[in-house]
């Protein structure tokens, strides 16, 4: 088995982390003009690459599987460790859903196992499984390429993407001008521009001055997303989405230039101790994204906190983190459940 680069392992921790961040700083979503929806706009804003770059490492990691194993190998691997344990969490996600009465037994049919399965209805977070599926799907497809073909293919389809997906729909938000859909490509695959990102950056030497105009439009971005977002949802009383979206302009630059900056990271030193200090998370970064939703959901019940405390949304997600680490790890060790957290 290849070990994994250090910047990747380090960028996979730092990821999960910033998840968590997210969905303990879920109160940016329930809009005020007081102290704590400020905060609530940078946490939100300074984490959002989270989601991207997970999609980035995927691409860094998987685009070549072909010169490890066979499409077939490929397809079994993403069943055992995602599709598998998917299933299974969205099985528990219901139960869990039924003991806090937060769901009726009556409310459980196949239509909603269906929905639960293709939309993750019921642990919201699980939305991120359906377009990481599609992602899946095209894998096999992007990896045909002959590598000598790849690096000006790629190159394309991440300028392309990038116009059609995230520059152009914002513009035509901020000229108020209904954007066609339909223009965009690949069209419903929206997400494969962070794959193309990953491997492009993971594969191929970019210059100095590359990087550079990378950190800058990196910058650039994630100040629209957290001023944009701020000064707009103080204009319309509740949380404006003009600047949001994983794959909107500013998230795009944004991820990429954190994704590009732990590539090049510019001090060893602190790079191999960050390398040490995620070595203990490697394993169970899925196993934590998996889980952490029904820690969040327990810690909110049992104790009383309120999701706008300060000290709950910056202390919480290292909280969070670690319990979800120690609970995986040990599942881990249990044969019966093990497959269910893969390493």
């Amino acid at each position: 088995m290849l070990k994994r680069k250090a910047y990747l392992q380090v960028l996979s921790v730092l990821s999960c982390f910033a998840v968590i961040f997210l969905h303990v700083n879920h109160c940016f979503w329930d809009f005020g003009y007081e102290d704590y929806w400020i905060l609530a706009n940078f946490i939100e804003s300074i984490m959002y690459f989270a989601v991207p770059v997970f999609f980035m490492i995927t691409g860094a990691t998987l685009l070549n599987y072909r010169k490890r194993y066979s499409t077939k190998k490929y397809f079994q691997k993403r069943i055992h460790k995602v599709v598998i344990p998917y299933v299974i969490w969205s099985i528990i996600g219901i139960l869990f859903m039924l003991a806090y009465r937060r769901i009726a037994l009556e409310d459980i049919s196949l239509k909603m196992i269906v929905d639960t399965f293709m939309n993750g209805n019921v642990v919201t977070v699980y939305w991120y499984f359906i377009p990481l599926f599609a992602v899946y799907l095209s894998i096999p497809v992007l990896s045909s390429i002959e590598e000598n073909q790849q690096q000006n293919i790629f190159g394309y389809m991440i300028i392309i993407s990038f116009m059609t997906v995230s520059l152009l729909p914002l513009v035509f938000k901020l000229i108020d001008i209904p954007y066609n859909g339909s223009l965009q490509f690949p069209v419903g695959m929206n997400h494969i521009i962070f794959v193309l990102i990953g491997y492009y950056v993971d594969h191929y030497e970019l210059s100095k001055k590359q990087r550079m105009m990378i950190y800058v439009l990196g910058i650039l971005g994630f100040l629209a997303h957290w001023l944009g977002t701020w000064y707009a949802s103080y204009q319309i009383g509740e949380v404006s989405r003009l600047w949001k979206g994983y794959t909107n302009a500013p998230s795009v630059l944004y991820s990429s230039a954190i994704f590009v900056f732990f590539k090049y990271f510019p001090n060893k030193s602190i790079m191999n101790i960050l390398e040490k200090i995620s070595s203990y998370f490697k394993n169970v970064t899925f196993g934590t994204y998996l889980i952490h939703w029904y820690i969040i959901q327990m810690i909110l019940t049992i104790l009383p906190i309120s999701q706008r405390q300060v000290i709950y949304r910056i202390i919480g997600p290292f909280v969070i983190m670690i319990i979800c680490s120690m609970i995986i790890k040990t599942m881990q060790k249990i044969p019966m459940i093990k497959n269910s957290v893969p390493k």
